[in-house]
């Protein structure tokens, strides 16, 4: 890391305050003539110029929407890289299915709208039921997988 300070938000506001107030304030044919003494051409660097004030102005206005993409980015790979918690045999499914109802009531009354009775759920239904609770984490609060044997 170099040796350089960074500077504030209010440091860098001021800086860029006084450029601009001295680029407002002198004549366009002597910032042409600065140009042109320096050897650039005032036409490119007009294009330049207003490409990074664009670029940086997107920038500014996405700022909002990087910082969402990082948290999915981040969210996402927390669940995929969490140890998977669903039974693996279908009765153990099951019960582990009910125990998360037991728990969780709200959820029986979400899913008895759904199916009726619950009863009439599949293995597969049951098996999806507990990926997507296990995506929102219900299944922590349950404790271990109950095909899991303790050692």
């Amino acid at each position: 890391m170099s040796g350089k300070k960074q500077w504030t938000v209010e440091q860098a506001e001021h800086t860029l305050d006084q450029i601009a107030e001295s680029v407002e304030a002198a004549p366009s044919k002597e910032i042409e003539e600065d140009v042109l003494s320096s050897g650039g051409d005032a036409d490119v660097l007009a294009a330049q110029t207003k490409a990074a004030l664009l670029a940086g102005v997107k920038r500014f206005q996405q700022r909002r929407l990087s910082r969402a993409r990082q948290r999915y980015r981040e969210s996402s790979q927390r669940i995929e890289s969490r140890a998977r918690r669903v039974a693996s045999s279908a009765e153990a499914r099951k019960t582990q299915f009910f125990a998360l109802l037991k728990a969780n009531p709200n959820i029986q009354s979400a899913l008895t709208i759904q199916y009726r009775e619950l009863s009439s759920l599949t293995d597969d239904d049951i098996a999806s039921a507990l990926e997507e609770a296990d995506a929102l984490g219900a299944l922590e609060e349950i404790g271990e997988r109950p095909d899991e044997s303790k050692s």
